[in-house]
């Protein structure tokens, strides 16, 4: 990842135009969120790229393309994202009126489908941005066997060499691409990360003691209380899903509290295991969705962030927290360890048993909790938007020369 920290700030020439395609922006996943930091990012630089998406609620801004979809439907084994067919002959027109050069496709859906007809048609350089590891989507959320994950590996194969370039967010994703299974040239891999909006930089005063409010009461619906602040408070925020590994949280918070019974629970999302996992952990506060302003008063009113998800392939969510100075504890898989230093701005654990020690030992250390957090904001310096996004347009061919600075 040190390569993505080196490229200077400054860029001194670009050659062409980027489309960049996308079949998810306005909807509440994280890839979206993603997006919309690198759209902002397009904005505020007027950078020689352009978002395209497909929908019916969105507006058009500039560097962003909306098209109407001709139709839209959900599947019954991802119904929390709608699929949205664009007019293939608008999305060649517009392609023919950008003068791009260059494509980048983020999601393998319709939109997916439109870069590769783009590359073909016109016979330009195409990229693939992976944000979702599908196999172990498959093998969590949808119990697939091995063969049927053989099979989707292949499938995955095929698919991603037809772009023959792409971009990963993590070391283990670019050694799987490279690797006997995938087959990829590692000159052909790129690796790449995200960055904190700056709302997470932003805050005024780190150290303001933020009483941030519930929507939600241990137990009851619609009740508004604030969580005591006096109290050790432990957070969880993201997708509720199983393949998020949420349903180790009830064990986690068990064994935290064989040691310190007065720690506070806090779940933030939603999801399609929300109901599943209230019944198995009532006590804790469930907020429901948080808005992305929220977010930042929600991490500094937090002691320490659990992600016990193995299915991250980058986890923005860790990198919001410690630009908030909230340490995180989350297992030592894709994303979260290429980002955590182990026991400096988090702890990178194997199971949740070594979780849930972890946190205890953190909450019994004053000294640690003080540390932790000033390194947590330390560590989240080291990404930052410009310097990415450069490093980026100079691996699509799009910067051609960088300053010296």
């Amino acid at each position: 990842m040190s390569r993505l920290m080196e490229l200077p700030a400054k860029t001194k020439s670009t050659s062409g135009r980027l489309l960049w395609l996308t079949d998810t922006y306005g909807d509440h996943n994280g890839v979206s969120t993603v997006l919309k930091a690198i759209h902002q990012e397009i904005k505020t630089r007027n950078l020689p790229v352009d978002l395209m998406v497909c929908s019916s609620t969105i507006d058009a801004d500039d560097h962003l393309i909306v098209l109407k979809p001709v139709t839209e439907f959900t599947l019954p084994v991802y119904r929390q994202q709608t699929f949205r067919i664009p007019n293939y002959l608008s999305v060649q027109r517009a392609f023919r009126r950008g003068k791009y050069t260059r494509i980048i496709c983020s999601t393998e859906g319709p939109m997916g489908l439109a870069a590769l007809w783009l590359k073909n048609v016109f016979s330009v350089e195409a990229f693939f941005f992976l944000h979702t590891d599908w196999l172990m989507f498959a093998r969590e959320a949808l119990s697939m066997g091995q063969p049927g994950l053989n099979r989707l590996q292949r499938m995955l194969r095929v698919y991603y060499k037809r772009f023959g370039n792409v971009f990963v967010l993590n070391t283990d994703q670019q050694k799987w691409l490279t690797g006997k299974a995938m087959g990829f040239d590692p000159g052909r891999v790129f690796l790449t990360a995200h960055w904190a909006d700056r709302i997470f930089a932003d805050v005024a005063d780190r150290n303001a003691g933020y009483a941030w409010t519930t929507g939600l009461k241990p137990g009851a619906e619609g009740a508004v209380v604030k969580y005591d602040s006096s109290k050790p408070v432990v957070l969880y925020t993201g997708r509720i899903s199983r393949e998020k590994g949420v349903m180790d949280l009830p064990g986690i918070v068990q064994m935290i509290r064989s040691v310190i019974p007065e720690v506070q629970m806090v779940i933030a999302g939603t999801g399609p295991a929300e109901k599943e996992l209230k019944a198995a952990l009532p006590e804790a506060f469930y907020p429901g969705w948080v808005d992305r302003e929220h977010l930042p008063a929600l991490f500094m009113a937090a002691d320490i962030l659990l992600l016990p998800s193995r299915f991250d392939t980058f986890s923005c969510v860790v990198l919001e927290a410690l630009s908030c100075g909230l340490p995180v504890i989350a297992y030592n898989t894709k994303g979260p360890k290429d980002i955590i230093e182990d026991s400096v701005s988090g702890y990178l654990v194997e199971n949740d048993e070594e979780m849930a020690g972890k946190a205890v030992r953190f909450f019994l250390d004053p000294d640690k909790q003080k540390e932790m957090k000033h390194e947590a904001l330390r560590r989240a310096e080291a990404y930052q938007a410009e310097r990415i996004m450069d490093r980026l347009l100079e691996d699509a061919g799009l910067i051609t020369e960088s300053c010296k600075v």
